[in-house]
Order: C-alpha cells, then structure tokens, then sequence
C-alpha cells in the first residue's frame, strides 16, 4: 500500500528529502511557499513589491565550508567551480540537482503550511492554502519531514533605550547589500558567522564599523588553523583591545566562525571591537557599552543574533517536549529541540525534522543523510526507532552531556558533532564506509585515500549505493580524483571544523568510544 509523505519545505533539506522518498518507493508532496526552490539560498532583495523577504542571504555571502564538503553525494559540485561558492553557485547547484532527479513536479509551489495536526490513527492531516486560490485546503499522510529550517524568525536582544535611539536599527535578515550603508558609522551585534562577514564586507563602503561581542571574547576563527598556524600566534600578532578576552574553551565546545579577512580589519583599524551593549541613548545616537565607554552618531545597528526554533504550524510541544522540559533545560538551553538524533520527536515518530541542527561542517550532506536515515525508517528497510521511553533518555543523556562539553550558546541545544554523527547515521542505514571493507573491495592506494583524504559525503556512496568517487579515480586516475574530491590537494582527513571530539575528550577515548558516545542522538 502506498504511503504518502508530506514535506515542509523546498530548500536545501527539502529537496534531498524529496529524492529520498522516491528512492525509498514513498509519495512525496512537498510544500513551498515561495515561487521558487532553494529557501534561504535563493536571494531575494528588498523593494517596495517584496518588502519582506523570506530570505536570509545578502548579496555578498560565501559558503563557510568548501565544496569538496557541501555537495550531495550522488551528485558533486562540478570540479571547476570555486573552492567556496557565493549564491549564485549555490543558487545554480540546487537548481542543477533537482533537474536532475526531476524533483520539481513533486512541489506544490505559492503554497503555505498553515496547521499540521495528529489524527486518531496516527496519521497527519496538513491544511494548507495556495496563494493564487485563496482557499485553504487539507490532506492527509502517513509521514511528514519537516524541512523548513530554522532561520525564520529573527531573534532580538533587549537592551535598555532601544525604543529611544535616533539611529536605524536592524536584524541581520534584513541586510542586503553594504552599499546601502555607504559613509555611515555602523554597529554589528554578534560574533557569528553573519555578524563577521557583514562587518567585514561594511568596511569597504561604511565611514567606520564597530562590532559588539556579548561574551567580550573573540570566536575562534577557523581558517586561521587551516593555514597551518595556531590560532594564539595569529591573533597576538594583531592589536586586540585590551578588555576583549582571547577565547579559552576548547574550539569544541563553542561555536567557530569562518573568516580570514577579520584581523586584517581589525589590524587596520576598519573594524573596532567593543564588549556588550549596556544601554541605547537618544542624545546623539549614543551607545553605551559595560566597560563605561560610549560612542556616538551611531548610523545603524545591525542585530545578527539568531534566529528561534519555531515552526508556527505545529504544536510547540512535539518538538521542544512540553513544558515540564523546558523547566528543566531552559535555563542552560536557549532553544530546545526535543528530538531523538536531532530528528525525530520520541512521541509521534512518524514526523521527522530535517536540518534543524548547529554543526561544525556542511549543512547539505547532513540533510540528505538525515533524509536518507528517515525515508528508510519509514519504509521498514532497516530496524525501528527505540521505543518512546528510550528515546526520551537518550535525549536527556544528550542534553546532559551537552551541559559538560559545550559553552552555553543560543545554539547549544541543537549542537551535533559533524562527523561522528554522520557516522552513526551511515550505519543505521547500511552505508558506512568502513576503512576494512574499502581496503578489501577498492585496494591499498584508494584505502590510503580514504584515509587521509577530505572526509566528503560522497565516501558513504561508496559501499552503500553510487560509488561515484572510486568510480571516478579508476577512470581518470590519482590526479583528477585528487582535483575532484579536493580542488587543491590537501592531504587532510578532517577539517579543523570536524574535529571529532575535544582534545580532552580524546586523550582517554578510542575513535569507536567517541562515535558510540554521540550514537545516541
């Protein structure tokens, strides 16, 4: 009998959940609720016709992470695209899989998700309405994969005046292009990877960016590692003002941000760092910070702190767990997602939530591997889920371990350890690439690659089903696959940004102790 999937979400989620069913022999109709696929991805600018915009890009952004390491692994990024990709090449590679795979008669375009609701037997029933008919609509599935992200609504901090201030203010979201901010003075709040890049980019056309850290310490800045040298030489070969701390957590256990021109602009003087804002003021556009000092005719502040997990169609409680959870986590956990592997909620698995999760690594491969896991749980070919009450532990163990390993973050409560999850992932569903197993069917010379190569997604097609990358250097030989798989040709396994576990963890930890240790979600 034929079962019907509901999917929220035609983005970057979306799509390999859309493939995964038709692989898994599933119906799926997906849901969007732009014109187009592609979600946060796909640009849009702000004008008088489209005053709000779904999207969360700006004009100038990169992918953080490479193209060897954010491709799907049935089908890669062409070899000659650059090594970290804008938004017209995102834009384009989404475009290129989901012609591909013929995904796009499978989504019901203009089309918002209004109310997803549980029925007695189990089933979900998903009322809708379609812009162009005006109407609101219902159907009813058997499984739904919530794909819609989490970037949807803007988080903004509370400080004292921020009703009085003269100047712009802003979330991030709705930042565009720097050009709008040209010869004016501009505070960023936030040390993430938006925060850094738009700080960045206001440099070339602002008369002076500041930047506001609400921890007063520097994030880890990633690619500083990749280039061989620690992160303690490079930043003390820059001046630091004196109040901002130098980050003391392991990179682990916080969230890394990924920019190489932030202490050249910080060296320059283009960037000045200040520590939390302490109060707004209306008198000359001030700004006061905790350590006393002020600045004024402050143009505009820009917010880049966050997004909430919300998902407005939905009963808050299957996936955050009620409120007697979020008594308990809420004062250590800004968001909670209560949800076994970061997926599923322990009391209604029939509804699975793909991409909601903070990584050190690419967003894509997770979602199809998150896709794949749960299209094959759904059709039966690999064993079930846990019962309830061994789901609810082994997420009360993830949140406990959580509190030791990580610092505490808006983001802490949806944290995965990249590779070790993927792992486990790939062997629930019968495509891990076993290093023994690699060695036996492919041989020394493409073991050794494996081994200490890039630790890309599309290894896991190796011994599960497209054996795309030892098919490629059989063909063409050792120095294409090298372009292919690397771009350049770093002998490295993991990124820093993939490490597995924290130094300290890996001192008394096997490689098989540290992924069963993250198996459990």
């Amino acid at each position: 009998m034929a079962k019907y999937v509901a999917i929220i979400g035609a983005g970057i989620s979306g799509l390999p959940a859309i493939k995964q069913c038709l692989d898994s022999d599933l119906i799926p109709i997906c849901f969007e609720q732009n014109s187009f696929i592609g979600g946060l991805w796909r640009y849009e600018d702000i004008s008088e016709k489209n005053k709000e915009s779904y999207s969360t890009i700006y004009k100038g952004i990169l992918t953080n992470t490479s193209k060897e390491m954010s491709t799907y692994s049935d089908f890669p990024i062409p070899v000659d695209w650059p090594t970290y990709l804008n938004y017209t090449y995102v834009e384009k590679y989404i475009d290129m899989y989901a012609e591909n795979f013929n995904l796009l008669p499978h989504i019901k375009f203009n089309t918002t998700v209004l109310k997803v609701s549980i029925l007695p037997d189990k089933r979900w029933k998903v009322k809708y309405i379609i812009k162009s008919e005006n109407e609101e609509k219902e159907e009813v599935f058997d499984f739904v994969m919530v794909c819609s992200g989490h970037h949807s609504k803007p988080k903004w901090p509370e400080f004292k005046g921020m009703n009085l201030f003269k100047g712009e203010q802003l979330h991030s979201y709705k930042y565009k292009r720097a050009i709008n901010f040209e010869n004016k003075r501009v505070l960023v709040v936030g040390s993430g990877n938006s925060a850094m890049d738009i700080a960045v980019e206001l440099t070339h056309v602002a008369s002076q960016v500041y930047i506001s850290i609400h921890s007063g310490k520097l994030p880890w800045i990633a690619p500083c590692f990749l280039k061989g040298k620690s992160q303690d030489s490079i930043i003390k070969s820059f001046p630091i003002p004196s109040h901002l701390k130098l980050p003391t957590d392991p990179l682990i256990a916080t969230s890394s941000t990924i920019n190489s021109e932030i202490f050249q602009c910080l060296a320059a003087g283009t960037i000045i760092v200040k520590p939390n804002i302490k109060e707004l003021k209306s008198e000359n556009s001030q700004i006061e910070f905790v350590d006393g000092t002020i600045l004024e005719n402050i143009d505009v502040v820009i917010y880049s702190t966050g997004y909430y997990i919300d998902y407005p169609f939905l009963e808050k409680h299957i996936y955050t767990g009620g409120d007697e959870i979020e008594q308990v986590y809420r004062k250590d956990f800004l968001d909670i997602a209560w949800l076994y592997r970061s997926i599923f909620s322990p009391k209604y698995p029939n509804i699975a939530f793909i991409g909601l999760a903070h990584r050190a690594g690419s967003l894509l491969p997770i979602c199809e591997m998150q896709a794949r896991y749960v299209t094959s749980l759904f059709k039966g070919s690999i064993k079930p889920l846990p019962s309830q009450n061994e789901m609810e532990r082994s997420i009360h163990k993830y949140y406990e371990n959580g509190l030791k390993k990580y610092c505490k973050s808006a983001r802490s409560g949806i944290r995965l350890s990249h590779l070790p999850y993927m792992d486990a992932l790939s062997k629930e569903v019968g495509c891990y690439p076993h290093p023994y197993e690699i060695f036996k069917k492919f041989g020394f010379n493409f073991w050794k690659l494996f081994m200490f190569g890039m630790a890309t997604s599309i290894y896991s097609k190796d011994i599960g089903f497209y054996p795309h990358s030892y098919e490629i250097y059989k063909k063409f030989g050792f120095n294409f696959w090298k372009l292919f798989m690397f771009g350049m040709a770093t002998p490295i396994k993991v990124a820093l940004t993939n490490w597995r576990d924290s130094r300290e963890d890996a001192k008394d930890a096997t490689y098989t102790q540290i992924v069963e240790k993250d198996e459990s979600v």
